[in-house]
């Protein structure tokens, strides 16, 4: 026994047309099956007349059949027309943009040469490099403002960010700078302990953690979270058009969006850097004390008299300059948010990579200066 199809078709034929009153559900699940008889009943080649008042059910099947009723009609001369339909079906038909779905796939682009693509190229970072001049002088502006006026800056936004950059980061700061003193204090006992110098591990634990590894990694590590998060942030508001709705009452998006999410992380990241220092020369004391039997005080006082608060200090500059382009980099980034979700998650991957970026380049621009001086 044939399975119901969840309508009753009546047709009538003349010379010139078919009318045909469709009764029941029009739906996916059936709508192949209803092709096909209608396509029988216009075999000969005549105009096809739809009576759809007692339709109970017409979903997205249903406006397909008709697309593509009128589109095989069409091509040979003749026409579909609804005689009669209802309010729900009516108003379901006006949401479709039959000329644009009928239309086909676009036609491709036309292959640029190289120089044409050279010329897009240019064209595309010359406006990048105008959108970060003109970001990087609003960015100035609002934190003079801030500094002049401090009263003006959003400080409950900024505890937060703060909270958000400093207190919650600690956890994979502390595992990551004990981990890469753990490394570093290992690597360099493996070549030392061959000439019996040992105890010039707390030497090069001391100073590879304070001046590079331990503000690099730290700024890594904010680089991946909060620049990201402030990226993702800003980049949804631009696609929902809240930063648009902030211009349009005149407000200034620097001041209420980008401010305290720049001085939350320049407070932070320096005492983050503090924070990674110890925990690393403590990882490195792990691999001193238990692998090499160098007491605690013999590698304090070692380092002590190899270190001093000069090598600590050029951390601590590294780590504010990399806070600045962190967040000046996230807040780019989210501002470039076109589009939709697809666009959002675009750019927070820029925001991390071009993040990272400019902190390596920072921080080879720091190690020649300090080389140097």
């Amino acid at each position: 026994m044939a399975a119901d199809p969840g309508y009753e078709l009546n047709s009538s034929e003349s010379a010139q047309a078919v009318s045909v009153a469709i009764r029941g559900r029009v739906e996916i699940a059936n709508v192949q099956r209803l092709r096909a008889e209608l396509g029988r009943l216009i075999a000969g080649g005549r105009d096809l007349l739809l009576d759809l008042s007692q339709v109970t059910y017409f979903d997205s099947g249903g406006g397909a059949l008709l697309l593509q009723l009128r589109q095989a009609l069409g091509a040979g001369g003749h026409r579909l027309e609804v005689t009669r339909s209802t309010p729900d079906i009516d108003g379901f038909l006006r949401l479709l943009d039959a000329e644009k779905l009928l239309q086909g796939k676009p036609p491709p682009k036309p292959r640029l040469n190289a120089i044409a693509r050279l010329g897009d190229v240019a064209m595309a970072w010359r406006e990048s490099v105008a959108e970060t001049v003109r970001f990087t002088g609003e960015l100035v502006l609002g934190l003079v403002e801030a500094i002049r006026h401090p009263t003006r800056v959003r400080w409950r936004e900024t505890w937060d960010y703060m909270a958000r950059c400093g207190h919650d980061a600690l956890p994979i700061v502390a595992l990551i700078s004990f981990l890469m003193g753990l490394i570093t204090a290992f690597q360099a006992a493996v070549q030392l302990q061959q000439f019996g110098a040992d105890i010039y591990v707390a030497n090069l634990v001391g100073l590879s953690i304070t001046r590079e590894l331990g503000p690099l990694m730290t700024a890594i590590i904010a680089a991946g979270r909060s620049g990201a998060a402030f990226a993702a942030e800003i980049g949804t508001m631009k696609v929902s058009e809240e930063v648009d709705a902030l211009a349009a009452m005149g407000l200034d998006r620097t001041r209420f969006l980008v401010t305290p999410k720049v001085l939350a992380l320049v407070l932070m990241l320096p005492c983050l850097t503090l924070f990674a220092d110890l925990v690393g020369i403590l990882g490195g004391l792990f691999v001193a004390s238990v692998g090499l039997d160098i007491p605690a005080a013999v590698y304090f006082r070692q380092m002590a008299l190899f270190m001093d608060w000069g090598d600590i200090q050029l951390g601590l500059i590294k780590s504010v300059v990399f806070a600045i382009l962190i967040a000046t980099v996230g807040c780019l980034r989210g501002f470039q948010a076109r589009g939709g979700a697809e666009s959002v998650g675009r750019i927070t991957t820029s925001a991390i990579v071009s993040g990272i970026f400019s902190i390596v380049v920072a921080d080879a621009v720091f190690t020649v200066l300090f080389h140097e001086w």
